[in-house]
């Protein structure tokens, strides 16, 4: 399992270093939490040439590419499928080569919870979005002379590209400097999208399916600046968790009319909740909170985060706020609600005996982090957010805060 940032470019003309053009991909795709960074690349003199790949943008020149930064080595790899050659790269559950090639070759039917882009040694790009939906999957074009597919939009607009269609759950796509095909399994199905990618996962400058992520944000902070009115009293600032704790943090602070602190200052931007080891999770804690004292001393500090899965980035934040920043109080809001199992459809979380809000009730939650209150949004929030953007609640996957799975009767 794992969350993959990926994309996959063709080019209709001559001319174009499609190699080159993904590495300015790379840094859209990066907030998805991969370290693995790998591309592959077609030319008509090398074939499908694949390697490890980095901000040097040293990809080989190419008339087609993909581009794969994931969490998880096993969501990408190459495989030979009869005649071809694929190089391929999974967002969801891992699934076996053998059935990357069953995909390729038309000899199955759709996926369930796993997308895929996938480049072939004939120069062919192939993306599948799973039955399930679950997460985005975008056509894009730069004019007529590229064809873009991304699971993130806005990795479409960095390379000067439009966004075409959003691709249906149950659908594959295929596309050759000839032709491009798009066939749909399941007619109007259109599966469930997953909270956790409009509440954190995706880039708010990003839609999915057409719904705006920063919109959904923006209408979830309004929501928990309901529950924290009661509590206006207690609060000097407001404070975002870097990074993704920002926006939520500042339209908290605009609903409450208290100042927000840019006060907590990312040195490296990680996503802790997705790193496996404790150790390595604390590392980056540590890694992106540098606190502003002057912000910070002798006030009362609303901590505003977008979701709170073991708390140790929450309970870092509150010792810097309280220790090393001298906060009179540290209070905490979280902006999703309250996680209480393992997300089964592939997104990495720790298991349920580690989930904070699965373990301990709030008084106890409040202990453990350090903190002088604990706010969340609830179920329904979520769903209200989600109405406000066109998204009605049984479009939505909360499996993870207690709601309801991916629906589908397969």
């Amino acid at each position: 399992m794992g969350v993959t940032g990926m994309i996959g470019v063709v080019s209709f003309h001559d001319g174009w270093n499609v190699g080159e053009l993904l590495g300015y991909a790379l840094p859209v795709l990066r907030h998805r939490g991969g370290d693995d960074v790998w591309i592959a690349v077609f030319n008509r003199v090398d074939g499908l040439i694949t390697r490890q790949s980095n901000e040097n943008n040293d990809a080989p020149g190419g008339e087609a590419g993909l581009l794969c930064l994931t969490t998880n080595t096993e969501a990408r790899g190459m495989v030979r499928c009869g005649d071809v050659h694929v190089a391929y790269c999974l967002e969801g559950l891992v699934i076996r080569p053998l059935d990357v090639c069953r995909l390729i070759n038309n000899e199955a039917g759709p996926l369930q919870y796993t997308s895929l882009i996938a480049l072939t040694s004939n120069g062919e790009l192939i993306a599948h979005r799973p039955i399930a939906g679950l997460r985005n999957l975008v056509l894009g074009a730069y004019g007529f002379d590229l064809a873009m597919i991304s699971n993130e939009s806005s990795a479409i607009g960095a390379l000067g590209g439009e966004v075409r269609t959003f691709i249906r759950p149950g659908s594959t796509v295929k596309i050759n400097r000839l032709n491009l095909t798009i066939r749909n399994y399941l007619g109007s199905s259109r599966g469930r999208l997953c909270a956790l990618e409009f509440i954190y996962l995706s880039r708010p400058d990003s839609e999915i399916d057409g719904h705006s992520v920063y919109e959904f944000r923006r209408a979830l902070a309004r929501l928990l600046a309901k529950r924290l009115a009661d509590r206006v009293g207690d609060i000097d600032a407001v404070v975002g968790m870097p990074e993704t704790g920002i926006i939520y943090g500042l339209k908290v602070a605009e609903a409450l009319k208290r100042p927000f602190e840019y006060a907590l200052i990312s040195i490296e931007r990680r996503r802790s909740a997705l790193r496996k080891d404790i150790l390595d999770r604390l590392a980056s804690v540590h890694l992106k909170l540098s606190p502003v004292v002057s912000a910070i001393r002798a006030k009362r500090i609303l901590l505003v985060d977008d979701s709170l899965l073991t708390g140790l980035s929450i309970k870092e934040a509150s010792q810097v706020l309280r220790h090393r920043a001298g906060a009179s109080e540290v209070h905490v809001a979280v902006a999703s609600p309250r996680i209480v199992r393992p997300c089964p459809y592939g997104v990495d979380m720790p298991p349920s005996n580690q989930l904070l809000a699965n373990t301990f009730n709030d008084k106890s939650a409040q202990g453990v982090l350090e903190v002088d209150s604990l706010t969340w949004s609830t179920l329904e929030d979520l769903y209200v957010a989600a109405s406000e953007v066109g998204i009605d609640r049984d479009g939505l996957c909360t499996y993870c805060f207690g709601g309801d799975g991916d629906g589908l009767d397969l």
